[in-house]
């Protein structure tokens, strides 16, 4: 088919029915410099391949013109190899190169709103993390620290430090052993090295680290808790362990590292020595 011959019939066609590029353009989202482009046959102004043929097969379902003649004008018209169509007006973009463009922008924001979405989920979880561990550590009433009362540093492990017991005992009185102990509400754990070099100790209160470092011998650490304690030491022997005022002795081999967990019901245990 001589040059000129494909884009006068479908300028013929169009303006024989009365219509504009423009009316085309809104009708099939082809552009209107595209559909100048197949007018004119400029085919280096067209995204080429099965982009052209569904532009022409568009435009021939518009004006009423029988598609697959069409199609074979074009071909002719740009020597282009026929193949089996297959398009669709939503794979027929009005400007691919406008579409190609806009992609990265796209990519670019998501990544901001996913990056300013996890910032704001950190700062929240952060803050909760704090609150929790604020609320089950103890901090001591007095910045210096405490001395252990030699009575307790030179107490052998598995003995118990001696009882005194107040008020006055008449006939009637009942025993303080005998009397039902209520349940405390915290529980309090007083840790202490009993002796020797400093020495790394970890403190777990309700599943939260409390304490995590170095622990110097004659200082003494508070911490409270609402159900139990995990210690962990390189010698859970050495430490002097005190849960609500009641001295703990770890049932553990000395010169062992070890855990120790301790829960209410240890307060009921007599823990002069192993049960």
């Amino acid at each position: 088919m001589p040059k000129g011959t494909f884009g006068e019939h479908l300028r013929r066609e169009r303006e024989m029915r009365g219509v504009s590029l423009d009316e085309i353009s809104a009708a099939t989202r082809i552009g209107t410099r595209f559909l100048e482009a197949m007018e004119n046959e400029q085919w280096e102004r067209l995204p080429g391949g099965v982009f052209n043929r569904g532009f022409v097969r568009a435009v021939a379902r518009f004006l009423g013109l029988d598609e697959e003649s069409l199609v074979a004008e074009y071909t002719l018209a740009t020597g282009d190899r026929y193949e089996a169509q297959v398009w669709m007006p939503s794979v027929t973009p009005r400007d691919v190169g406008e579409r190609s463009r806009a992609f990265p922008w796209l990519v670019a924001l998501l990544a901001a709103l996913i990056l300013v979405g996890g910032w704001f989920a950190w700062r929240r979880y952060t803050a909760a993390r704090a609150a929790r561990r604020a609320s089950a550590q103890a901090v001591a009433p007095s910045a210096a620290p405490e001395s252990v009362p030699d009575a307790i540093a030179s107490a052998a492990p598995g003995e118990s430090g001696p009882t005194t017991s107040t008020g006055p005992a008449g006939p009637g009185a009942t025993p303080a052993s005998s009397r039902p102990a209520a349940e405390p509400a915290t529980l309090h754990l007083s840790v202490a090295l009993a002796e020797g070099k400093a020495t790394p100790v970890r403190v777990v209160a309700d599943g939260e680290t409390v304490f995590d470092g170095p622990m110097d011998s004659g200082k003494s650490q508070r911490f409270r808790a609402l159900e139990q304690f995990e210690i962990s030491a390189r010698d859970p022997y050495a430490l002097l362990l005190e849960l609500n005022g009641q001295r703990v002795v770890p049932v553990i081999s000395p010169g062992r590292p070890g855990k120790i967990t301790l829960t209410r019901k240890d307060l009921k245990k007599p823990w002069g020595g192993p049960d």
